[in-house]
């Protein structure tokens, strides 16, 4: 049998097995083992992929502001639903695909209606736990995943944005998906260049690690002057700072082991919209497979902000997202469907990307909204679409007051979670379920 792939240590592992022939590996070599003699072979490079392959990995794309639900929503269910003029991207990768609708999330009032979509769109606190002013804002699905899961990792997660944006006209609540607690956002990264030199990038680990010996030896001294629940504290801080200086040291064998980066670095923000899709996907690709983390999110753009936005190759002029969402007739419904179009051919794109990597079976790929209909500001009726992993593929709409909850703690006791409820949850979705 084979073992996990160890990044820490370069002696073998190995699976316990009773037979006295399995081969073992480490990061960098291979071993044979037979009759209690241990045989180094080169480095396999497709078995240390399969050894990586086989952890779940996460990642979650946001658009804002709904969509166009008539472009959109498929009138059929099951194995069989078509696609729809704005899911048509999605014809290639069809049989990859699992599109959930109907699901519900409970708008809190005292908070504007756009701050909260993104914000609490992957919660883990119910509507009426507003632990963070009046917001139900609390550690969010993917840092729960990456508790579960990311902490081999370089990084625990990543979070991106497309929001090239120089205005702020927002707050964080119309930006952040991603949360370690609440009110603590998890802030996004926009620039490719920023995100390849944080994967990529070759650590200076000397520098960092004598401020954290300083570190060390002041609080050492403090010690002594505490009392028993200050002690308590400082302990729970030192072992932070001690996480820390492991991640460092990671990051240095990480670098080490990494002949040369998988693509050139990016010298900043794509002029194309498309452009700058693709490369923040291909960034957060790349980290997968190289290990570098095991959950991503991405947000394509912030809730309402109302800068106006070039897409290139749809319109011939920037258009208003928000503002096309709350204007009535026939000519801006069909921007809106145009857009949202264009954001479903991205994904689909992201979708080959992991098939093409080999990635695709253990990755499950989401992508979603706050809201169903912008102009109506509907928390109802929620589509997410679903990419990869082991789910059932097929259109599944709930009918009744079914949470978007629920999708989460389904996902999450996937990924290995030990938790029964996840925000106002009320079960798991079985249907979604595959019978392997």
């Amino acid at each position: 049998m084979f073992s996990k792939l160890n990044r820490e240590t370069d002696t073998p592992v190995c699976s316990s097995s009773k037979t006295d022939r399995s081969v073992c590996f480490t990061s960098r070599r291979h071993f044979l083992r037979a009759a209690g003699v241990t045989l180094g072979l080169p480095f396999f490079e497709s078995l240390a992929k399969a050894a990586q392959v086989a952890s779940p990995r996460f990642a979650f794309i946001y658009t804002p502001n709904g969509y166009n639900q008539a472009a959109f929503l498929p009138k059929t269910i099951g194995a069989n639903w078509e696609l729809t003029p704005t899911l048509s991207p999605l014809a290639k990768v069809k049989n990859d695909i699992t599109l959930v609708t109907g699901l519900d999330r409970q708008f809190v009032g005292g908070t504007g209606v756009h701050a909260q979509c993104g914000s609490c769109w992957l919660t883990s606190s119910a509507p009426q736990e507003t632990l963070d002013g009046g917001f139900p804002t609390n550690t969010t699905l993917d840092q729960i995943l990456a508790r579960q899961i990311g902490a081999e990792t370089l990084l625990p997660s990543l979070e991106l944005s497309t929001n090239d944006h120089t205005d702020n006209k927002e707050t964080r609540y119309h930006e952040c998906i991603s949360w370690y607690a609440p009110g603590y956002a998890a802030n996004v990264e926009k620039n490719p260049r920023a995100v390849f030199q944080r994967l990529f990038g070759r650590p200076d680990g000397d520098a960092t690690r004598s401020v954290l010996d300083a570190v060390l030896a002041d609080a050492k001294a403090m010690n002594a002057r505490l009392g028993r629940d200050d002690q308590e504290k400082l302990g729970e801080y030192l072992e932070s700072v001690r996480a820390t200086e492991k991640r460092i040291e990671k990051a240095e064998r990480i670098a080490k082991q990494m002949r040369q980066p998988p693509i050139a670095e990016p010298a900043g923000i794509p002029e194309t919209r498309g452009d700058y899709l693709r490369l923040q996907a291909e960034l957060f690709v790349l980290a997968f497979q190289n290990d570098l983390t095991r959950v991503a999110t991405l947000v394509i753009d912030p809730e309402r902000w109302d800068s106006p936005r070039m897409f290139h190759g749809l319109f011939d002029k920037p258009q208003n997202h928000h503002v096309l969402t709350h204007t009535k007739g026939d000519e801006a419904k069909a921007a809106v469907a145009k857009i949202d179009r264009f954001h479903v051919e991205f994904y689909a794109h992201v979708v080959e990307r992991l098939r093409a990597t080999g990635l695709l079976d253990s990755t499950t790929l989401v992508m979603g909204s706050g809201i169903s209909d912008g102009d109506q500001h509907n928390y109802a009726d929620l589509q997410v679409l679903i990419a990869g992993g082991d789910w059932k593929r097929g259109h599944f709409h709930y009918e009744g007051k079914r949470p978007l909850a629920d999708l989460w703690l389904t996902m999450a006791q996937q990924a290995g979670v030990k938790q029964e409820r996840f925000a106002d949850s009320s079960g798991v979705l079985q249907t979604l379920l595959s019978a392997s």
